[in-house]
This record gives structure tokens, C-alpha cells and sequence, in this order.
């Protein structure tokens, strides 16, 4: 277990009245937190790195924490002020620097369909958008084509923005270096230094996929501040990253994809389609399945968990929202649907008649319309909340 962790949300409850329902919350933001420290680490981020996304993940759920009481002697006045955010100049990126004259850059990368078997992207400040192609093969493009680098591994197609921060102080450094060392010429240096890198940080362009039908057998699609829209045939694996930004897929096939992972740190995640195996996991937003699954699980810190359609085996997780099954089939085995404070609700399909349901809630009404048929049952459901109500119908 991460001590940093610990201690960062043993802090963020420091004041708040230590009673069965905020001990409840307290751990399932714990664990929650530890999951997403490890998936973090495991993706390379260093330690300081990880912990610095968990706590800029938190925000949203220290107005939750605050709803609930407070010890005697907490007062407002004991909060720290909040710090004042400095404004970062930004500069026009397609405008170019000095005289040099300007290169041509292609409008766009095309690749052979039969080329590619995997497509990574690592993208910073910007959006993505995939869609399906119109003439069997793969167009990547940007609205400033010289932030894009496209390279092909292999099979693998690698698709990331360039990071212009370190070529812009070297080319500011080796200007001044050719001049005569002065406090104008220091200042000079210093002030392209900084706009360089703002733009770089703050400038922000949209990079546009377009995909056949059938060709990509795995994607990653890594995002550090933005949103991912992929409308799109599945392929066999899909899995998505983003920091800061919503995440839509909707699938354009009823092809099965064999396992779909997507992960949000402050962001909701919307899915339609189709596949054995699917995660959805963010720390701040809505997450939303609807399709048809073997293995289901959604889950979330502070918003909801949803999932619509069919499936085998259920988890629905939420800490601060509610959890909600609607089930168009009667194929599922088990269900576990939790939430600390929020509402549980699930809607089983006509027909379902075989059920064992074991529900909870410590200050809500829970109630099952289905009659019990004892733990031998087709069905087992277990569903809780803890300030919250739990329907099952």
C-alpha cells in the first residue's frame, strides 16, 4: 500500500465525524485511489507523477466529503486560501518564428490498410476523433500537421504530437550564443524560453484517425488532456487512457471486440458495443456501457455506473453516485452492485425467475420484487448501499 496515498485521504478526512457511513467512503476512495496508482505506474509514469494525477483526480470529491459533519472545532477559517493560478502567456503557434521560410508539410499521412495490425497514439493537449474511411486505407491528420508525428514500427502505426519545448529554448539558447552577452540579450533568451514552452502547453490541435472497416487488430490510444471520440469498427483489443477528457466510442459493427479497457482520471466514458471482456474505471465522471458482455465491470469515484443491455457476470462500483443494471436478457449469472452514496438499481429481464438477491443499506430502503429462490439460484445478485436506496425489480 502507498503511504503517500494513505495519508492524502486520511487528510482530506481529518475533520469530518468518524461514523460507519464516512469509514465506508473512506476506504472505497482508498482502494479506489490504490487501483489507479498502480494502473499509472504500471503505464510508466514515475512515482511523484502518479500520486500528482491521483490528488488532481480528488478534487471533485472534497465537496462531496464536506457535505457530511464536521468534529467540534472545525471552522472554515482553519482552510488554507486557495492559491492564485498564474496566467501562462500563450503565443500563435502558426504563426512562423523570424524570417525562416515556411516548409511544406504533407495535409495529411496515408497508410496501407495491410500495413497496420496496431495503432498507439500519444497525444498531449488535444482531441481525437477516429472514424471509418472511405477508400479501404488509414488517414491520419492534424489542423497543424507540424505538431504530428506519425511513424510505422513494424506493423505498428504510432501516432503522437511532438513536444517542441526543449527545441525551443536549444534554438533560443544557441541564438543568444552567437550574439553579444547583455541583460537585452539575456531577457531576450529568457522571454522565448517562456513562450515557447506556453505554447507548447497551451495550444491545442485536434488529431483525426480514419479507419477501415476491418484492419486494426489492437489499439492504445493514450491521451494526456483531452477527449477520445472513436466511431469505429472494434478491434479485437481497445484500450484507452486519458488524464482530463471524456471518452465516447461507439462501435459501427456488431463485431465482438475480445477485451476493452478505457480508464479516465477526470472525464465521463461512454461505450456502445459489443465485447467479451469490458472495463470502464474513472476517478471523476459518469461511466456508460450499453451492449451485449461476458464480462462486465464499471466503475467509478464521484459519478455514476451504468450499463444497459446484456451480460454474464456484472460489477457495478460507484462511491459518490448511483449504480443502475437495465438487462435485456436473462443470460446473466451474478451481479454485484455497490455505492457508498448513492442509489442501487436494478431492472432484470422479463422472464427472469430464477433469483437470489442478498441487499443492504444503512440509512436508505432496500426491496426485491423477485422472489427468492434460494442460493442454488440461476441469478445471485448482491447489492448495497450505504446512505442509499436499493431496488431490485
Amino acid at each position: 500500500m502507498n503511504a503517500s496515498i494513505r495519508a492524502i485521504i486520511d487528510h482530506m478526512f481529518k475533520d469530518t465525524v468518524d461514523t460507519a457511513e464516512t469509514r465506508a467512503l473512506h476506504e472505497e476512495l482508498l482502494n479506489n485511489c490504490l487501483e489507479h496508482y498502480d494502473d499509472l505506474i504500471s503505464r510508466g509514469m514515475s512515482d511523484t507523477e502518479a500520486i500528482d494525477a491521483v490528488v488532481d483526480s480528488l478534487k471533485g470529491m472534497k465537496e462531496v466529503i464536506d457535505e457530511y459533519p464536521k468534529k467540534p472545532g472545525h471552522s472554515e477559517e482553519d482552510k488554507p486560501e486557495p492559491e492564485k493560478q498564474q496566467e501562462v502567456p500563450v503565443i500563435n503557434a502558426e504563426k512562423p518564428a523570424g524570417n525562416a521560410p515556411e516548409q511544406k508539410k504533407p495535409t495529411e499521412y496515408v497508410f496501407s490498410a495491410g500495413s497496420v495490425q496496431s495503432l498507439r497514439t500519444d497525444l498531449k493537449n488535444c482531441d481525437l476523433q477516429i472514424k471509418p474511411s472511405q477508400d479501404g486505407q488509414i488517414h491520419v491528420r492534424c489542423e497543424d500537421m507540424d505538431q504530428l508525428a506519425c511513424s510505422l514500427d513494424g506493423s505498428v502505426l504510432n501516432v503522437r504530437i511532438v513536444d517542441n519545448t526543449k527545441k525551443v529554448i536549444e534554438d533560443a539558447g544557441k541564438e543568444i550564443n552567437n550574439t553579444e552577452f547583455t541583460l537585452k540579450g539575456l531577457l531576450n533568451f529568457i522571454g522565448k524560453a517562456i513562450n515557447g514552452a506556453a505554447s507548447s502547453i497551451t495550444v491545442s490541435w485536434n488529431v483525426y484517425i480514419e479507419l477501415p472497416a476491418v484492419s486494426i487488430r489492437e489499439m492504445e490510444l493514450n491521451a494526456k488532456s483531452g477527449d477520445i471520440e472513436m466511431k469505429a469498427v472494434l478491434p479485437e483489443r481497445l484500450v484507452i487512457h486519458t488524464m482530463s477528457g471524456d471518452v465516447d466510442v461507439e462501435a459501427k459493427s456488431d463485431r465482438y471486440a475480445e477485451k476493452v479497457s478505457v480508464s479516465a482520471m477526470s472525464g465521463e466514458i461512454d461505450f456502445s458495443g459489443n465485447a467479451k471482456t469490458i472495463t470502464l474505471s474513472s476517478m471523476s465522471g459518469d461511466v456508460t456501457a450499453r451492449g451485449n458482455y461476458g464480462d462486465a465491470e464499471m466503475k467509478s469515484t464521484s459519478g455514476d455506473a451504468k450499463l444497459k443491455g446484456t451480460a454474464d457476470i456484472i460489477r457495478l462500483n460507484s462511491v459518490s453516485g448511483d449504480v443502475n443494471a437495465e438487462l435485456h436478457s436473462t443470460s446473466v449469472s451474478r451481479i454485484e452492485a455497490r455505492t457508498t452514496s448513492g442509489d442501487t438499481e436494478i431492472e432484470l429481464a422479463p422472464g427472469t425467475d430464477s433469483v437470489h438477491a442478498s441487499v443492504s443499506t444503512v440509512t436508505g430502503s432496500a426491496s426485491c420484487r423477485i422472489p427468492d429462490a434460494g442460493t442454488g439460484a440461476k441469478l445471485i445478485i448482491t447489492a448495497s448501499s450505504v446512505s442509499g436506496d436499493v431496488t431490485i425489480r
